[in-house]
């Protein structure tokens, strides 16, 4: 029995350019909100009663839930092909979120369970764009689509990078629940612009062509879908250790950095060095495809894990700071053209969205959680900078599961129209 299955093929250059585009823009959104509660803890620290491992354990939360959702979120989207629609809920979803995680503002004296209810609404806005949206820029761009996905990620780094300090000038200058509201606005604008931009765009999904019978067919298509099972396994693996150290580092680096520096100069600090990824992202997606995903991780897991060892060493010289956190991000926050673009090189079409799902829902938002919770965990006994320095053991360990992913010859068996790694 011969079973074969059709090539990617990629959009005509219209609607290419028109998922790229819409798509980038949800990158930007979305990504503009993921660390945008790191640096609310500074402003929340100032309430009265309120304890910094109570703020750090609301990231734990919508990880948590951001992880839980995204796999469902991607099966759905697998079975109706209406990724753009779902997008424009995810990125509405966070407007709701900066309106409740303002009120702690307006009514201090009930913000924990605010707090809680916000935690729950960005967790669910953010289960939505990282699996969809690669799927998306997969379907349309086929072997390109890593190097599309850079471009795609640069907007997200931007919105990084750009929203999050934004947003906190601007609650500096004329108030914490003004500033958010105006945050609000924008992304339920976003949201508009988004669902008219995508609503039409839908997933095709790849048909085997088989002379067999039907059941013969079906054990067929089952056996060639769980070749790349082992793949994800190792691959979520690695994700899960690293963005434990990611996250669990990331959610203190405000507060961090404020106590050694204050906070407009944090501000700038973060400013600067998380628009590097801008430029970094594109580079690795062209990296992975012209190298192959299971290089391209070799290379940014390395590369971040010495410039953060570096940021620990830094002290108070503030452009040593900058130098090496700056590296950092532009080798760190790489994940979505790098580590979904090698799924892409994998994976089936027809299992994109679930497959992506797995890999960014259980390794990237999941790990972040536990990181989370471990951090929170030792900011009890030591002091936020000590607990940064304990997490950098994490980006170490990662290192291990390198040798074990597998290239696409060890893992025949995926897509069949993906590169070699």
């Amino acid at each position: 029995m011969n079973v074969k299955y059709k090539v990617a093929i990629t959009e005509p250059l219209k609607d290419r350019l028109r998922a790229l585009s819409f798509t980038s823009l949800a990158h930007f959104a979305n990504d503009g909100t993921s660390l945008l509660y790191p640096i609310l803890i500074t402003f929340y620290d100032k309430l009265p009663g309120i304890q910094i491992t109570y703020l750090g354990s609301m990231v734990i939360i919508y990880n948590l839930i951001s992880g839980t959702l995204s796999t469902p979120i991607g099966r759905y989207a697998d079975r109706t092909g209406n990724y753009g629609g779902l997008l424009s809920v995810g990125i509405a979803l966070l407007g709701v979120t900066s309106v409740i995680l303002s009120l702690p503002f307006v009514y201090p004296g009930y913000i924990l369970p605010l707090l809680i209810v916000g935690s729950v609404f960005m967790g669910s806005g953010q289960a939505f764009y990282h699996p969809l949206g690669a799927t998306i820029l997969r379907n349309t761009y086929g072997l390109d689509a890593p190097k599309a996905m850079g471009v795609n990620g640069s907007f997200g780094s931007l919105g990084r990078a750009v929203m999050p300090t934004t947003v906190g000038f601007i609650m500096v200058f004329i108030g914490e629940f003004q500033g958010l509201m105006v945050y609000s606005a924008y992304s339920f604008i976003s949201a508009l612009i988004l669902y008219l931009g995508l609503r039409e765009v839908k997933v095709r999904k790849e048909k085997p062509v088989t002379t067999a019978k039907p059941k013969e067919a079906q054990a067929t298509t089952r056996l060639r879908g769980s070749r790349f099972m082992p793949f994800l396994y190792i691959l979520t693996a690695a994700v899960f250790i690293r963005s434990l150290f990611m996250v669990g580092t990331s959610t203190f680096i405000p507060t961090f950095l404020t106590q050694e520096y204050g906070s407009v100069i944090t501000l700038t600090i973060i400013l600067i060095t998380y628009l590097l990824p801008v430029f970094g992202q594109p580079f690795f997606g062209s990296l992975t495809t012209r190298k192959g995903g299971r290089f391209t991780i070799v290379v940014t897991y390395i590369l971040s894990a010495i410039f953060f060892g570096l940021f620990l060493v830094s002290g108070h010289n503030v452009i040593f700071t900058i130098l090496s956190f700056g590296f950092f991000a532009f080798s760190a926050y790489s994940g979505f053209p790098v580590l979904l673009g090698y799924v892409g090189q994998i994976v089936p079409r027809d299992a994109l969205g679930r497959s992506n799902s797995i890999v960014w829902g259980i390794g990237q938002t999941i790990g972040g959680a536990v990181g989370a919770a471990v951090v929170s965990v030792l900011a009890l006994f030591v002091s936020v900078g000590t607990a940064i320095e304990y997490m950098f053991i994490f980006a170490i360990v990662s290192l291990v599961f390198l040798p074990l992913l597998p290239s696409k010859k060890k893992s025949d068996g995926g897509n069949s129209s993906s590169s070699p790694s």
